[in-house]
């Protein structure tokens, strides 16, 4: 099968690094589109209560801190420093993806590759790529595996997986 257009999930790791090199190996050799994907996740991804005791008593999940913190009666000042620090955050977020995305970028021109488009986007990580992959008319999903503990993979699934079942056209995950 010859691939018309690639798209590689990319996040910096050294799995999604193997991703992009394969991506671009892929890409130069045939002389394809490659798209390249950051995705910063959107999503508070943390287990409920029950799944969390449920872990941490089968010794599957390390013990989470047990401290509350109540904002309730904070002084407008503070509430007023949280949320610049939460916004210089994902500006930082921001900035470290879209440098990321350019190396990215600029590695595969110099291998070669004639055309690549590389983004950072906010939101699901594996909703955003297999959308980037379909408006490319991709034929190719790339992207590396994490992995997670036993009882985060059983709950959460992997962005991986995800991206797999979604995804309409063929995947290739590194391990």
């Amino acid at each position: 099968m010859a691939f018309k257009s690639i798209v590689v999930a990319f996040d910096g790791s050294a799995l999604a690094s193997r991703a992009l090199d394969t991506g671009i190996d892929l890409a130069q050799q045939h002389q394809i589109p490659l798209g390249i994907i950051y995705v910063i996740d959107s999503s508070n991804m943390h287990l409920p209560d029950e799944m969390r005791k449920m872990g941490e008593a089968e010794h599957m999940i390390d013990p989470a801190p047990r401290v509350v913190v109540s904002l309730e009666n904070a002084p407008a000042s503070m509430m007023s420093s949280m949320a610049q620090a939460d916004a210089d955050s994902q500006a930082a977020m921001f900035q470290y993806s879209e440098f990321l995305v350019a190396q990215a970028r600029h590695s595969a021109i110099e291998a070669g590759v004639a055309e690549v488009e590389a983004k950072a986007v906010l939101g699901d990580p594996a909703e955003e790529v297999v959308a980037f992959a379909e408006q490319r008319q991709a034929d190719l999903i790339i992207c590396g595996c994490r992995g997670f503990g036993k009882l985060k993979s059983l709950i959460l699934g992997s962005v991986s997986n995800k991206i797999a079942q979604l995804a309409k056209c063929s995947c290739l995950t590194m391990k």
